[in-house]
């Protein structure tokens, strides 16, 4: 599976974003708040995917993407909250030239850089002291990739989980609005 090159997680999010607007007053009466349980479940998922973007490494992480949420609703400042502690995150001087803000990913990049230093052909035979420092960077990349395969695994679980559960309302969804029809 691959993504073109002219594919932007960026121009993916904003796009999503642009058309998410906030019900309004005669929206809402005319749904019977249906309006605000809509609105509420497009912009957690576009919260989720821009957060999936930030974390796993892909072309354009796409992290400047504009997202308010209007204050009146009561889930605004927990996800604000956490859209903050995310930019913060990725501004640190440490993970700047990161490839994703994912805790294992971050470990990969650093145990790489520290066998690529020591196993430079120039310090061919190592010494004693370098072997070992080297033995306990593999080592130490090998629990990171333990952690990252383990945690991967359960998020695609979930992730799977949730993909069926999706289809299967959107399914009741449309057999509600067939009968409705009928």
């Amino acid at each position: 599976w691959s993504v073109s090159r002219s594919w932007s997680a960026a121009r993916q999010l904003l796009a999503i974003g642009n058309n998410l607007n906030a019900p309004r007053a005669n929206e809402i009466i005319a749904t019977g708040g249906l309006a605000i349980h809509v609105y509420t479940m497009n912009t957690v998922l576009l919260f989720v995917m821009w957060a999936l973007v930030a974390a796993i490494p892909c072309q354009d992480r796409g992290l400047q993407t504009h997202f308010s949420v209007p204050r009146n609703f009561l889930w605004a400042a927990p996800i604000t909250l956490l859209h903050e502690r995310i930019m913060e995150e990725s501004k640190k001087k440490e993970r700047r030239s990161s490839n994703g803000l994912l805790k294992e990913i971050h470990g990969i990049e650093k145990c790489s850089r520290h066998l690529a230093e020591l196993t430079d052909p120039g310090q061919c035979p190592l010494s004693a002291d370098k072997e070992v420092e080297l033995r306990q960077w593999v080592q130490e990349l090998s629990q990171v990739c333990d952690s990252l395969k383990d945690g991967l695994d359960r998020l695609e679980r979930q992730v799977r989980e949730v993909f069926h559960r999706i289809i299967r309302n959107r399914s009741d969804g449309l057999d509600c609005l067939g009968q409705a029809t009928t």
